[in-house]
């Protein structure tokens, strides 16, 4: 049935979608960064337009099947991702306030095990020019790559084959943070 088969689509979209907004409203809080947060709000129009979508899919399934009860539970998992996303716009949102986080929480956020960094690609580094797909960084240093800044704009979520630059910024989440900060050739933490 089509609407089965658009509803996973809509519920993975939402759960990649979730995880990534809250890796991206941590970010901005660790880094104070107003532009972050200002996409965790973008991408949280984006989860309610997908939270509308699966119900209405939701819906229209269950007039053509026997058990129309069974869709109770893909509205929940819609209603589910959508609180998460919630939670990243409201963490998000302190930034945008201008709400200056405790020190302890900062701290909390540098002492988790999977560490977010930004980490600036420079001049002579093995990762300019190659691939995402290429670099294969979740599997060799245990990174992966949720943003690239390049210049004034931002890729989220960016594709296998998307292209490393000279110059870019790479918001990163993983234990290998350090690692990927000499392949990247960058002298100082940001």
């Amino acid at each position: 049935m089509k609407e089965l088969e658009e509803i996973r689509s809509c519920l993975i979209e939402m759960r990649n979608l979730s995880s990534l907004m809250i890796d991206l409203a941590l970010s901005s809080v660790m880094y104070n960064s107003e532009e972050i947060a200002e996409e965790v709000y973008l991408l949280e129009e984006k989860m309610d337009e997908l939270t509308l979508k699966v119900k209405k899919l939701a819906l229209e399934a269950a007039k053509k099947i026997d058990d129309p009860e069974s869709m109770l539970s893909v509205i929940e998992m819609a209603n589910i991702n959508e609180q998460i996303s919630d939670s990243a716009y409201e963490i998000a949102d302190l930034v945008l306030r201008d709400v200056e986080p405790h020190p302890i929480i900062r701290k909390i956020m540098h002492d988790v095990e999977e560490e977010i960094g930004r980490v600036r690609v420079n001049k002579g580094s093995i990762l300019v020019g190659k691939s995402l797909r290429q670099l294969k960084l979740p599997s060799k240093i245990g990174v992966r790559i949720i943003a690239i800044k390049r210049g004034n704009r931002y890729i989220y979520n960016p594709p296998s084959n998307e292209i490393i630059r000279e110059g870019d910024t790479l918001i990163a989440v993983g234990a290998g943070i350090d690692k990927l900060r000499e392949l990247a050739k960058e002298e100082s933490e940001e």
